[in-house]
């Protein structure tokens, strides 16, 4: 036979631990990427940088009615020339107000021969960015460009640039 203070004993731990239970709920709680206003984005350009310059732009398209956030950027580039360096590479984003923002990437690194490409060399930038449309532009225009250097002007320089993020209706 059970004691009454086991039973009093046995009550109170069921009494302390009917509140969990009764506020115990599942929660689903909406994330960003199940946000339907979001969507992916991403666009690679293919650019060859003529002589006798020394830069070249890579200009990629803004969809009409989005905001373009970028988080990712990628360039890979080569040159036949061995003494070819890719020294710069600035990221232009158009702003809310119409006017240009320069971003400077990561440098570049020279990752050896290619077998039918000459000197390669990449680099990738975790990055948070913002670009909206080109004012008078119907189509969104191109408000996002990457400007490439390299410091050998007598070599044409091939680049394939990439960038990844999402977009969102502002």
């Amino acid at each position: 036979m059970t004691s009454p203070i086991c039973l009093a004993r046995k009550a109170a731990v069921a009494i302390c631990l009917l509140p969990l239970s009764a506020f115990a709920q599942y929660s689903t709680p909406m994330r960003n990427v199940d946000n339907p206003d979001r969507m992916p984005y991403q666009e690679t350009v293919t650019v060859a940088i003529q002589p006798p310059y020394v830069n070249g732009f890579a200009y990629f398209p803004t969809p009409a009615g989005k905001r373009v956030v970028l988080e990712w950027a990628s360039l890979v580039c080569s040159s036949t020339s061995a003494a070819d360096i890719f020294t710069q590479v600035y990221l232009n984003v158009t702003r809310s107000n119409g006017t240009l923002m320069s971003i400077g990437l990561s440098p570049m690194v020279r990752t050896g021969s290619g077998v039918f490409t000459g000197n390669v060399s990449l680099g990738q930038t975790v990055l948070k960015a913002y670009s909206e449309v080109q004012a008078g532009a119907p189509d969104g225009g191109n408000g996002i460009y990457l400007n490439i250097f390299h410091n050998d002007s007598t070599q044409t320089a091939y680049c394939n640039a990439t960038l990844a993020g999402h977009l969102v209706t502002p």
